[in-house]
């Protein structure tokens, strides 16, 4: 294979990626449309990687910052497809400055997201780049895959601009693999293909590759001109690593011409953009170029020194064929400076680079053609099948249309029997008459006797909504009854026990005994009072007379207003109440009933907790809800778990003695749960005998 072939093969397709217009004024006009839309959406993205399509050939540190931006911008507003091509462009980015597996894993980022997508074109495009990476590292047989994989999907969907990349690309790969003619018939299906388009980047890329054909063929007439053509095009672009390409290339066939001094002018111009663009692979072989340029006049220190820059710099970016190509020139230039030893290291470095690429060479050369000959084979087999398709359709509407004709004689046939049939069912007109008549009446006394069932049914259903009603009456009858005869009496009974004991021995009793006395009765007159404030919010409760006027309210201070009526009954008992809710929590409730409902759970609390414990009140702000979750929390006795069902029931008695023999009624939690439903919230318990008790409810949030 012809070194300056291969050199100026390997720089072009390097810029192969995407149709690019890298024209000054339509950049700036791009940075103006950019500068006025500061919007984080998907216009911006879009004008973004549109930016750095066209800027990568000419600025690429710029097009990184504008790729990145549109690739964060697509995460966070999670727009896809902007992502997706954004991780083309920063392939791309990476493609030029010759970091391939960095350039390889945004293929394939970009190429998952089209293949979810299912998007044609986009993994068509992926299949394209990654393609050209496997041919930059000499797998040739990966990247002859990958194109065809490209060239199927294009070619199915009559993607014009995607076969001719394919079509380029596998033109490339026969050139590798030394098939001459086949690589130009590709490259010239291409070129026709862009011509057609308009495509003045795609038509200068295939220009170039024809040139190289000619070159390798030592037609340096033919190659000359199709090179000229192909730079002509790029710096008409301003498209800067086509044209260190081009210039390259022509330099070299000036090389081979003899003609020194525009090969010189030329390689210099190569060399001074692949400088400026960063892009260190062309600036290797322009060093390659004029190495071997001075190395052909005689001046064998400087093509030393301009080969020891080009084999540092193949090292640096790991490229096995410039290694090689450096290591000779370096041997040869060393050697003519009578510099033997350090000819025969180069020269060792050079053998082995040569024998390794060509036993790679050779191998991928066979693995090639037999993806070749298994893409025809699957090509051959399409059209085998299309033409069974084919004729399967023809014979399909064959038969369709025997059917068709059938099925028109046998409708004319019926229709002459329909008319004879019609006469006879005339005759039987009169008896369907009244047989329809009959029947008439039989569905109306049917429909009848449906409307009867479904009126009894209805009243079943009344019957039982009223006698369960009258259940719950009757047991809101006896709970009251019972309260009253029992709950009610017993403390008033209690009182007047003391009051008469205070009234007969108040001059025996000394002043400790009294004050215990009148504490005890002081206990009564506030038990009796919160069961009288139960017993009348109840009954309002259940004759609908009760208010309901909710507000925003302080949670904070409404707590401080229950705690002032609770704090006594839990100081007797050292119980300590501990209020983790924070001050700025703001309900949406009717603040009677809510002091209502804090009251009875707190005096519950203190009722079943032991002595020297503590009660915990909490809330939990519920996540896309419009309710707050408030819990009170006791280290008491707990509630069995066959007691919890009933614990909100009327008609069932709940009703047990605290740790210090606290008395109560089971009406507080049953007002509770009707108030804390009138605002729309739920209430449950959680407990385990021994442990303690957690009642729970929910309030609305500020409105």
């Amino acid at each position: 294979m012809i070194k300056n072939s291969l050199i100026a093969l390997f720089s072009i397709i390097q810029i192969l990626i995407g149709s690019v217009n890298a024209q000054t004024l339509e950049i700036d006009s791009l940075e103006i449309l950019l500068q006025k839309h500061p919007k984080r959406d998907t216009a911006r993205v879009n004008l973004l990687n549109e930016l750095v399509n066209e800027l990568y050939l000419l600025d690429i540190d710029k097009a990184f910052i504008y790729a990145e931006e549109a690739n964060e911008i697509s995460t966070q507003i999670e727009y896809i497809k902007g992502k997706a091509r954004s991780f083309i462009l920063i392939g791309i980015c990476y493609d030029e400055k010759s970091d391939y597996l960095q350039a390889l894993k945004y293929y394939n980022y970009a190429l998952e997201i089209y293949e979810k997508l299912n998007d044609k074109s986009g993994i068509t495009r992926c299949y394209n780049n990654i393609g050209i990476l496997y041919r930059y590292q000499g797998d040739y047989s990966r990247a002859l895959e990958y194109y065809q994989k490209s060239l199927k999907i294009a070619e199915k969907f009559s993607d014009k601009i995607g076969i001719s990349n394919s079509y380029n690309n596998i033109g490339i790969i026969y050139y590798y693999q030394d098939d001459y003619p086949k690589a130009l018939e590709y490259f010239q299906k291409s070129l026709k293909i862009d011509e057609e388009l308009g495509d003045k980047n795609g038509v200068s890329y295939c220009l170039n590759n024809i040139g190289m054909i000619y070159e390798h063929q030592n037609d340096y007439h033919e190659a000359l001109k199709h090179y000229k053509e192909s730079v002509s095009i790029k710096e008409e672009l301003e498209m800067k690593g086509g044209m260190a390409t081009g210039y390259y290339n022509v330099g070299t066939i000036y090389k081979n011409q003899l003609e020194y001094a525009k090969a010189y002018e030329y390689y210099q111009k190569s060399l001074a953009i692949s400088v400026e663009i960063g892009r260190k692979s062309t600036e290797t072989y322009s060093y390659e170029g004029l190495a071997s340029l001075f190395l052909a006049q005689g001046n064998e220190k400087e093509a030393y020194n301009y080969s020891i820059k080009a084999y540092n710099l193949a090292r640096e970016i790991g490229n096995a064929a410039l290694i090689k190509e450096s290591s000779e020139l370096l041997a040869k230039s060393s050697s003519a400076m009578g510099n033997y030893k350090e000819a025969y290291k180069y020269h060792v470095i050079f053998k082995e680079m040569n024998d390794s690429l060509f036993n790679e060479e050779n191998i991928q050369k066979i693995t090639g053609l037999e993806y070749q000959y298994k893409y025809e084979k699957e090509k051959r087999e399409t059209e085998l099948a299309q033409q069974k398709k084919d004729a399967v359709r023809i014979e399909r509407e064959k038969r369709q249309k025997n059917v068709r004709n059938s099925f028109i004689i046998g409708f004319i046939l019926m229709f002459l029997l329909v008319i004879i049939v019609l006469n006879s069912l005339l005759q039987k007109r009169k008896a369907n008459r009244i047989l329809a008549l009959q029947k008439e009446k039989i569905r109306e006394r049917n429909s009848e006797l449906f409307s009867l069932n479904e009126e009894i049914q209805s009243q079943s259903k009344k019957i039982k909504a009223t006698n369960q009603n009258l259940r719950i009456l009757n047991a809101t009858k006896d709970k009251f009854f019972s309260i009253i005869a029992h709950d009610l009496r017993s403390p008033f009974n209690a009182l007047l026990g003391f009051s008469e004991i205070l009234l007969k021995m108040h001059k025996k009793y000394d002043n400790e005994k009294r004050e215990e006395i009148i504490q005890s009765m002081n206990s009564s007159i506030i038990a009796t009072f919160r069961l009288l404030e139960n017993l009348l919010e109840w009954s309002l409760s259940q004759s609908g007379k009760i208010q309901f006027s909710p507000e925003n309210l302080n949670l904070k201070e409404i707590l401080h207003e229950t705690m002032i009526g609770v704090q006594e009954s839990a100081n007797k008992k050292d119980i300590q109440i501990i209020n983790t809710i924070s001050e700025n929590k703001i309900i949406y409730a009717d603040k009677n009933m809510i002091n209502t409902v804090f009251r009875n759970l707190i005096s519950n609390a203190i009722k079943f907790t032991n002595s020297g414990q503590h009660i915990t009140l909490s809330l939990k702000e519920q996540i896309d809800s419009r309710f707050h979750e408030i819990a009170i929390i006791d280290t008491g006795v707990g509630i069995p778990e066959d007691k919890i069902d009933d614990l909100f029931r009327i008609d069932r008695n709940t009703s047990t003695r605290g740790t210090n023999n606290e008395k109560g009624t089971g009406l507080g939690l049953i007002i509770c749960k009707e108030f804390v439903e009138k605002h729309g919230g739920k209430i449950w318990v959680e407990s385990e005998p021994e442990k303690g008790s957690e009642f729970h409810f929910t309030i609305p949030i500020s409105n």
